[in-house]
């Protein structure tokens, strides 16, 4: 339209030209002029105003142009929108997928809490099978109790009869020492000095002296009284007392005979003796003890296998020799080496070695060797055996201290040759300084023992060490595992929603571009969506991150309590283990060290009261003789009184110096 105005224009203005060059009236040339005037004017309206509409035309121009940048802007943006859209549902997709997978973990994370709830039973089963070992252990603690307030006990007990026994001493050395004041001086002087046993009857000397010396005896028993596992306190032990108690122990090779010594000595062949075995396993594979009376002694025989063998292991060797510590406590009085009296086979040499490998070179004090025979012929023949045989042999006896007894293993006999083997023993034991075997060596055999419990208690301690190292290490993988599972997963969501704070930042940032107020709705909407979603996302990685946390500390807490459970566990086994063997070392033990000091106290209280009994006996026998004496003597007094009053008249001097005489006697 405006352009068509201004072609208009100018075609006018060619016309008023073309008018301009012919001639004009003077109304027509003044018209004309005012015209002319007129229409410079519009001409130069007119072009103001096309000088405005070229500057409007210019502005739309620009406007145009402003408009398809505009619009080529906001074609842009629309593709970049609809690739926003593409990569939101391929957001949504991954968010999908996300889900899914958080879904399934949600699953795993189920199975773990089955299977941590079928851990926890089992961890219950274990409280309850730990709760019962410790109240066993309880139980035993209480038996131990006991056991130890009985031996207190019997210990008080034993304590007490002593310092009966010592009451008892005393008071009977008071009546003895009243009954002597009581007596004769003359007499009892005269049983003091052995000097005046003319003016007593014969009787009373002999039974003064045997009622004195019971006391000498009681009171050598009470000031010197045996201790078990050591030497006795006596200076000078009477030889014709046997030894109480006689612990043997059987040495020698396989078949020397050592199984036949020992049912000899124990006279089980002849079935005369009360013999009980305790055996506890076969002799070829560990030491034998039987127990009997022999002769009235108690003899306790200990048959071993053969130590001296080369295929013996070191190990086996040890164990045995422990196993003969326990029987033979606390320590035997005599090593029996049984030797067969045959030709030499060379296994001889060995021994010395072996022994003094064993219990060291002090065990010589101690050892007797039984030459087991077949006949009298070989019996007979030993000294030409020994002088004539092997040097091995020879070195044995002299080592021995030329102390050996020969043996008949065919002949059972009387039982002389156990008798007389039995004196030979007690004789090599009241000859030796130490009343039985209790070298360094023989303890230290059972310091080895003690060293192997304590490395089998070492082994169990490193076992249960591993046991615990392999559990934490089972633990903290399935820890690490499922933490690295959970940390993924987090990871991703993580990811998401740094993407999801990317999109949410560049749709607040359109919100605030967008003039249109739909588009603004839309994005502001889809802002909130995508805010919504990342609050959820935000929340669902706190959850995971709250449950790894309490995943890992309830991992730590069980681990913890199962390393205590075992460490528990494997505490109370070594414990009963320690106590089961210490009850094994030490109650036999006890109880045959109580049994015979119980036996010993009242052997000793019974002989120490019939001795008493017996001196009470004399003492009444004195008294009543002496009563007797006095009222002999009385009636001769009356009669002799009465025959002299009689006689006054004629022997007063004699009557009065015999009265004098007799009762400066009763005075």
């Amino acid at each position: 339209m405006i352009l068509l105005t201004a072609s208009a224009l100018l075609r006018h203005k060619d016309f008023c030209v073309e008018q301009r060059d012919r001639k004009w009236t003077e109304d027509e040339r003044k018209k004309m002029e005012k015209s002319a005037l007129l229409t410079e004017y519009n001409f130069d309206k007119l072009k103001e105003t096309i000088r405005k509409l070229e500057e409007t035309e210019n502005e739309l121009k620009t406007i145009k142009q402003e408009l398809d940048r505009t619009t080529e802007e906001l074609q842009k943006r629309e593709r970049a929108l609809q690739e926003r859209d593409q990569q939101l549902k391929v957001k949504d997709t991954q968010i999908q997928t996300t889900q899914i997978q958080v879904e399934e973990m949600e699953k795993t994370l189920v199975k773990k809490d089955e299977e941590l709830n079928k851990k926890n039973e089992e961890l219950k089963v274990l409280k309850e099978s730990l709760e019962t070992n410790k109240k066993t252990l309880s139980e035993r603690d209480a038996v131990l109790m006991e056991t130890n307030k009985t031996l207190k006990n019997v210990t008080e007990q034993m304590m007490e009869r002593d310092k009966e026994l010592q009451e008892k001493d005393k008071l009977l050395e008071e009546k003895t020492k009243q009954l002597q004041e009581q007596t004769d001086p003359e007499s009892s002087a005269s049983i003091r000095r052995r000097n005046s046993k003319e003016r007593l009857p014969p009787t009373m000397s002999e039974e003064t002296q045997d009622s004195a010396a019971p006391i000498r005896r009681r009171n050598s028993m009470d000031g010197n009284r045996p201790t078990m596992g050591g030497e006795s306190s006596s200076p000078h032990p009477p030889a014709s007392v046997p030894v109480a108690e006689l612990r043997l122990v059987l040495l020698g090779r396989t078949g020397s005979g050592k199984s036949v010594t020992g049912n000899i000595i124990l006279g089980r062949e002849e079935r005369n003796q009360a013999a009980t075995s305790t055996a506890t396993s076969t002799a070829t594979q560990q030491s034998e003890s039987t127990q009997g009376e022999v002769a009235g002694r108690k003899v306790t025989v200990v048959d071993t296998p053969d130590w001296f063998s080369p295929e013996l292991s070191l190990e086996n060797l040890r164990q045995d020799v422990g196993h003969c510590v326990r029987l033979s406590a606390p320590g035997p009085q005599a090593f029996l080496l049984v030797i067969p009296l045959k030709q030499p086979t060379g296994e001889e040499r060995g021994m010395l070695e072996k022994m003094e490998e064993i219990f060291g070179e002090t065990c010589w004090r101690n050892t007797m060797i039984i030459f087991s025979v077949t006949d009298e012929h070989q019996k007979k023949n030993i000294e030409d055996f020994i002088q004539s045989g092997d040097q091995a042999v020879q070195r044995l006896v002299e080592k021995c201290g030329n102390r050996f007894h020969c043996l008949n293993i065919n002949e059972s006999g009387d039982g002389s040759q156990v008798s007389e083997l039995l004196e030979k023993i007690e004789k090599m034991v009241e000859g030796s300084r130490e009343k039985f075997y209790s070298s360094d060596i023989y303890l230290e055999t059972e310091s080895q023992i003690r060293a192997m419990e304590a490395t089998i208690l070492k082994e169990r301690e490193e076992k249960r060490e591993r046991e615990e190292k392999d559990m934490k290490e089972k633990i903290e993988k399935e820890v690490q595992d499922s933490l690295r599972k959970i940390e993924g997963v987090i990871e991703e969501h993580e990811g998401d929603i740094r993407q999801l704070n990317d999109r949410t930042t560049e749709l607040e940032r359109k919100m605030k571009e967008e003039r249109d107020e739909e588009k603004k709705k839309e994005l502001e909407r889809e802002l909130k969506r995508e805010v919504d979603k990342r609050t959820e996302m935000e929340g669902k990685v706190k959850k995971l991150k709250e449950k790894r946390e309490r995943e890992r500390k309830e991992m730590e807490e069980r681990h913890k309590q199962e390393m205590e459970e075992i460490r528990e566990v494997y505490e109370g086994e070594i414990r009963m283990e320690a106590e089961r063997k210490l009850m094994k070392i030490i109650l036999p033990e006890l109880q045959r060290n109580m049994l015979s000091s119980k036996t010993k106290m009242q052997e000793d209280f019974s002989r120490q009261m019939e001795e008493k009994n017996r001196e009470m006996e004399n003492l009444q026998q004195k008294l009543s003789q002496l009563t007797d004496t006095h009222s002999l003597l009385e009636e001769v007094y009356e009669k002799t009184v009465r025959e002299s009053s009689e006689r006054a008249s004629l022997k007063g001097e004699a009557s009065e110096g015999m009265s004098q005489k007799f009762k400066g006697l009763f005075k």
